[in-house]
């Protein structure tokens, strides 16, 4: 009996669809499905950011509370394995291979300030002692600091307001905005800027969804900064 070829086909073809659209939108959950799993990061979350934390991916990360049960210091310090970080920024949307590149980076350079983390660990609220990781000019902590400044971030978010008010699409960034307050505090500071603050400026970018829209949203880099889930973020992995 002779099989056509298309009954054949449209059965794969229909599985192959559902497959491949059901990965692709279950791979990263979208900002409605963290701030419905984490209350803590929606704006009605009631949990306090940790200001030592720097880096404001994971500060907000923190905040979600996913850290929580792996956290193996019981002080105020936050040591996480990096098998383990990578595997809680991946929910967030940090792609296995980026992440714990960056990760193992910050570790080493952690370790050789003795008693800062563990042998493959990352302690996240010493970030600035992660030699050739660490940088200045910060949008959110003073020169040298160790812990997010209300006036440093307030001075930079004031910054991004004039600009976002002021361009064609009202509300909006750009990557190139981002940079150039960036650069702007580098220059206050007398400093140059590092790779490490460069790609800082690319992460934000890209996690805030700038990547998928060609912009970003203004209030979302405020929510960002202050470790609330912006409203929108990056389809796909940062």
């Amino acid at each position: 009996m002779k099989v056509k070829r298309t009954s054949i086909l449209y059965p794969i073809i229909i599985i192959t669809t559902i497959l491949t659209s059901t990965l692709a939108h279950a791979k990263y959950p979208t900002s409605e499905d963290l701030r419905a799993k984490y209350p803590n990061i929606d704006e009605n979350g009631q949990r306090p950011e940790k200001k030592e934390i720097l880096c404001p991916f994971w500060r907000l990360i923190e905040r979600s509370g996913t850290l929580d049960a792996i956290n193996s210091s019981k002080k105020s310090d936050v040591v996480i394995s990096i098998r383990k970080l990578v595997a809680r920024a991946k929910e967030f949307g940090c792609k296995w291979i980026e992440c714990g590149a960056v990760a193992t980076l910050v570790s080493g350079g952690q370790m050789t300030h003795p008693g800062t983390t563990k042998l493959f660990s990352v302690n996240i609220s010493q970030l600035h002692r992660a030699k050739g990781v660490a940088h200045e000019c910060g949008y959110t902590f003073e020169k040298g600091g160790k812990k997010v400044s209300d006036v440093k971030r307030a001075q930079t978010l004031s910054r991004f307001k004039k600009i976002s008010d002021n361009n064609s699409a009202a509300g909006t960034l750009s990557k190139e905005d981002l940079m150039s307050v960036k650069l702007q505090i580098c220059k206050e500071q007398g400093v140059t800027i590092t790779k490490a603050g460069s790609v800082e400026v690319g992460l934000i970018y890209s996690f805030l969804g700038g990547k998928d829209r060609g912009f970003i949203e203004y209030e979302d880099v405020v929510r960002f900064f202050h470790a609330e889930m912006p409203l929108t973020k990056a389809i796909d992995k940062i």
